[in-house]
């Protein structure tokens, strides 16, 4: 069942049937397609795409926040993750990626949730709709977002995508979250908008010196302990059951570079059994 909408959820839908013309708040798209173009990891055609535009988010974890993934044009994510095809959306840096790529398959997106979302959006696109592309960055994509709390990278990578599309849409949003595993070679702008995804105390360390917050999935209490000598907390969703929304603290550096980061224990099913067995 959908979790409560939040404060937010209003005065944008608000904003939605002003800035599209609408009158009824049964008018607004469930979802759309913010950008198409050119994976920047592989050169594959992808999509950006938001969901949970008009009704609430039902993420336990993140509260009420419109959920924006990254995903191929020609695949669904399941079949691209079963086929080690994900590389389009994930990058080679990501521990988490598929097993058929040599990653650990402990990726916590549920990817079979994702087909009907998946369809619906490359429907749109056949209907024309990306607010911008490469070519004509734009600025309808950006205010779409405008007041919204907003989750980047529910799936995939934000490194897949030209950094000018998440700017516009922080540009607009009342608070956003966002992780990439593409730290290391990333310009230093990434870190405004996005955490550092860690997987070791060391890499958190590393990514903290190049001047970023780290967020990390923790596969162990060893670990847990390492992560907190290396200056990070315990993600507050798990030792104050907050919510992002209601936390805030996954916005990179743009609100304060001296911010703590955090470390989470590792979950999503393949990622939770890990955890379980080194415990």
């Amino acid at each position: 069942m959908p979790i409560k909408k939040n404060k937010w959820r209003k005065p944008y839908r608000q904003h939605l049937k002003t800035m599209l013309g609408l009158t009824r708040v049964a008018d607004i798209p469930t979802s759309f397609v913010v950008w198409a173009g050119l994976s920047q990891l592989d050169g594959t055609p992808i999509m950006v795409v938001a969901s949970c535009v008009r009704d609430p988010s039902g993420n336990i974890k993140t509260g009420d926040a419109i959920q924006v993934s990254i995903m191929r044009q020609d695949m669904n994510p399941m079949d691209a993750w079963k086929q080690g095809l994900d590389g389009a959306v994930c990058p080679d840096a990501c521990i988490h990626r598929s097993k058929p790529r040599g990653g650990d398959g402990t990726c916590y997106v549920n990817k079979a949730r994702l087909a009907d979302a998946w369809a619906g959006a490359v429907r749109r696109l056949q209907h024309g709709q990306p607010m911008a592309t490469t070519e004509h960055p734009g600025v309808m994509g950006g205010r779409m977002f405008a007041g919204a709390v907003v989750r980047f990278g529910m799936e995939g990578d934000p490194s897949a995508v030209p950094l000018h599309v998440w700017q516009a849409m922080a540009k607009h949003a009342k608070r956003w979250m966002g992780y990439t595993a593409s730290w290391r070679t990333l310009d230093s702008a990434w870190a405004d908008l996005f955490m550092a995804s860690c997987s070791t105390p060391a890499d958190a360390l590393r990514a903290r010196s190049k001047g970023w917050r780290v967020f990390a999935a923790s596969a162990s209490p060893e670990l847990d302990a390492g992560f907190q000598d290396a200056g990070l907390r315990m993600c507050l969703a798990e030792s104050n059951a907050l919510t992002c929304v209601t936390c805030g603290g996954c916005d990179g550096t743009a609100k304060g570079a001296k911010r703590p980061g955090w470390y989470l224990s590792l979950h999503g099913a393949v990622g939770a059994a890990k955890r379980r067995a080194s415990s």
